[in-house]
């Protein structure tokens, strides 16, 4: 049976009290699921942070670290506002789970806030932790520096997409109108083969397969094509937000410092504590949205082979040239995916080049290794399969082959 079929028939299947009855309660159960799912997604999994636990090893580090490793504790984009509430029971659920806590650096990589008004929070969250051994480091994040509006997010992606598919029209008839001149003989999927005429992105299609045979003519399936393109678009490229005022990252900065914590802004430092065996260099670099990343200056006084970790808040700094001088790289932003679907994976991944896949948790990029972590707080209040999340890292040198 045909949906043309199936639709005729409704009018009838409705007048049986039976089925009625059914597609009602059927109705009824899907709303049900829907606002169990929606409340757990709100208020259960977005306030029950995680302490993960995780062991990397560095290659070029063995004499450099200490004979039991580096313990890092790794915070990222807490995006506290001053939203009471749920984000005291946020620093409430990392206060009980790292009660009692031995490790050696607090590692934060970056929105520390969303908004100024979130600042107080910022530092009952680190009151609340045990202190660390040797010290506390971070980085900036987007969200440091600068206020969003998330209102008008659709339209700014809708001119962006209509902007790009532009880009892709004028770009075929610029090689057709080429090909017509140069060789009218080759043929159309010899041009296609030279991967000359591809979009930046993938889910956009050609002109001549949005024609539908008359003049161009917009139909039902044309419509859905878009539809399809542009949902696809907005789960792969970062949301475009409108900025609507500053963060005063000054007035932050001075209060981690108060607090001891150092922002390694585009800049690195040798760690070295005989005592404990540890000779290693820690870098940051500033956001690659907002700031401004100078990651030759971050790595540019490391000797090669010295063992380093590289703190970026935006893993899209792995794109950066040079970035292979890094051993490992402790990222967020991403948060995961926020919303992890089934079949589809991270709803969106905010990154510029990562897949889905790779959203979150560990990755290698040659010898680089990466850690991204799920961050502690969210833009959008919601999560779903994407639980908050801190890491103890542990950091071993690796065996020799």
């Amino acid at each position: 049976m045909s949906w043309l079929d199936l639709a005729r028939r409704i009018p009838a299947l409705w007048q049986d009290k039976r089925t009625r009855t059914q597609l009602i309660s059927g109705v009824g159960a899907v709303a049900g699921i829907g606002a169990m799912v929606a409340s757990y997604a709100f208020l259960r999994e977005p306030l029950h942070v995680r302490l993960d636990r995780l062991t990397i090893h560095l290659p070029n580090a063995a004499g450099n670290l200490p004979p039991n490793g580096l313990r890092l504790l790794h915070l990222s984009d807490t995006h506290f506002r001053g939203a009471n509430w749920r984000e005291q029971a946020k620093i409430e659920c990392i206060r009980k789970a790292c009660a009692n806590l031995e490790y050696d650096l607090l590692i934060h990589t970056g929105d520390f806030l969303h908004h100024d008004s979130g600042l107080p929070n910022v530092l009952t969250l680190l009151d609340a932790l045990p202190a660390p051994r040797l010290g506390s480091y971070g980085v900036f994040g987007n969200h440091d520096y600068s206020l969003y509006s998330h209102s008008e997010m659709l339209p700014r992606a809708w001119a962006r997409f209509q902007a790009m598919h532009q880009e892709t029209v004028c770009s075929e008839e610029a090689l057709s109108g080429s090909m017509n001149v140069h060789d009218s003989t080759h043929t159309q999927s010899s041009v296609n083969g030279s991967g000359a005429t591809r979009a930046t992105t993938p889910a956009l299609t050609s002109t001549r397969s949005r024609q539908n045979g008359s003049n161009g003519r917009v139909t039902a399936l044309t419509r859905a094509r878009t539809l399809y393109e542009f949902g696809y678009y907005c789960a792969n490229v970062p949301l475009d937000l409108k900025r609507t005022g500053r963060n005063d990252v000054n007035a932050l900065e001075a209060a981690l410092a108060t607090h001891q914590v150092q922002i390694l802004h585009n800049r690195s430092i040798r760690l070295t504590h005989p005592e404990v065996g540890l000779d290693i260099y820690l870098a940051g670099v500033d956001d690659v949205v907002e700031g401004t990343p100078e990651l030759h200056h971050a790595l540019g006084e490391i000797p090669h082979d010295a063992p380093t970790i590289l703190l970026s808040h935006n893993p899209d700094i792995l794109l950066e040239p040079g970035i292979e001088q890094a051993d490992l790289i402790l990222s967020g932003h991403t948060h995961g995916g926020q919303i992890v679907l089934p079949l589809l994976g991270a709803a969106h991944t905010q990154s510029s080049h990562l897949p889905r896949k790779e959203v979150s948790g560990y990755l290698r990029r040659g010898k680089t290794q990466v850690y991204i972590t799920r961050g502690v707080g969210e833009g959008i209040p919601l999560r779903l399969g994407a639980a908050p999340q801190i890491t103890l890292i542990t950091v071993l040198p690796a065996a020799k082959s």
